[in-house]
């Protein structure tokens, strides 16, 4: 029997088929536009136009015969009819990454892949060195760690783990307390020779090369911030902004080009290797700590737990 697709005549006079489904990709990229509430975040995360954003759900709207999206000056807001379709849409392509990494697994046979996002800095002070112990415990599990330096536009359901980069929570999500955020002022031996005798007092300090990420988006503490937490008054700006990238920034303070302040869990080994030095012996623990989570909606498969509880037992 030939199935024959029927048509409907919305109000406004568009026609949609309701025999067969709209463009996968025009969904996706719908899933991506409600997920931001944002054409333009929407068109960065896809690394296309604004214009081809707008088409495709002008193209969707056509197709069902009504607005998806309320439009005015402020911005743009899901309709009744786009929420239904927003979370439909959403459950169904978190079951698709989920088939896929299904489909993945039983591809690599006997070993299971957890795929885990953590920033840049994460990845090689912390996470990378401590993987090969992991490896040699269950050799059976494959870790790959993609990394990403911004919580902005960040998809949690393309993996399974992550550490999110700032303090920001995930709606929905599971999450463990991983560690304290515990951060000092560190810079290389011979940097802090040239200030003179260590401890400094917190005046030395503010004399000082303060090095300090340039965000866009504020994150974490920054120098003024720790300033007032260890009662030393305080700062006037915020330290020279030299780069957007943590890692970047622990460089250039190993390589004697001022201080920096350091997260614990990131410098703990380069101090250890004698890379880095505390030239001040304050200390502050924030009351946020890093946290380790899962997206929403998910249970965690046997290989994913084990990856979270030995993250936990060794952070």
């Amino acid at each position: 029997m030939n199935q024959i697709a029927t048509h409907r005549q919305s109000a406004s006079g568009a026609t949609s088929r309701t025999g067969d489904l709209p463009s996968i990709q025009g969904l996706n990229t719908f899933a991506i536009v409600a997920r931001h509430d944002s054409f333009s975040s929407a068109a960065d995360e896809l690394e296309i136009g604004q214009s081809a954003i707008s088409h495709a759900i002008r193209q969707l709207e056509r197709w069902f015969g009504c607005a998806l999206f309320d439009r005015d000056h402020r911005g743009i807001r899901l309709t009744a009819e786009g929420r239904i379709l927003a979370d439909g849409v959403g459950a169904g392509l978190a079951r698709v990454h989920q088939a896929v990494r299904d489909v993945q697994h039983l591809h690599d046979h006997l070993t299971e892949v957890v795929t885990i996002s953590v920033s840049t800095a994460t990845a090689s002070n912390w996470l990378i060195p401590r993987l090969a112990r992991f490896k040699a415990d269950h050799p059976e599990i494959d870790v790959r760690c993609v990394t990403t330096d911004s919580d902005r536009n960040f998809d949690t359901s393309s993996v399974d783990l992550f550490i999110p980069v700032g303090r920001a929570r995930w709606p929905g999500c599971q999450r463990w307390a991983l560690a304290d955020e515990t951060v000092y002022p560190v810079c290389s031996p011979e940097y802090a020779a040239s200030v003179g005798p260590m401890p400094w007092t917190s005046d030395q300090l503010m004399g000082v090369d303060l090095l300090a990420l340039q965000e866009r988006h504020r994150s974490r503490m920054r120098w003024s911030e720790w300033f007032a937490a260890v009662g030393s008054g305080v700062l006037r700006g915020t330290g020279q902004g030299i780069t957007n990238d943590y890692s970047v920034l622990l460089h250039a303070a190993m390589e004697g080009q001022g201080v920096a302040l350091g997260w614990h869990h990131l410098v703990s080994d380069l101090v250890a290797q004698d890379r880095l030095v505390r030239p001040m012996a304050e200390v502050v623990t924030t009351d946020e700590p890093l946290w380790l989570n899962a997206p929403p909606g998910r249970s965690l498969d046997s290989a994913t737990e084990l990856l979270r509880d030995w993250l936990l037992d060794h952070a």
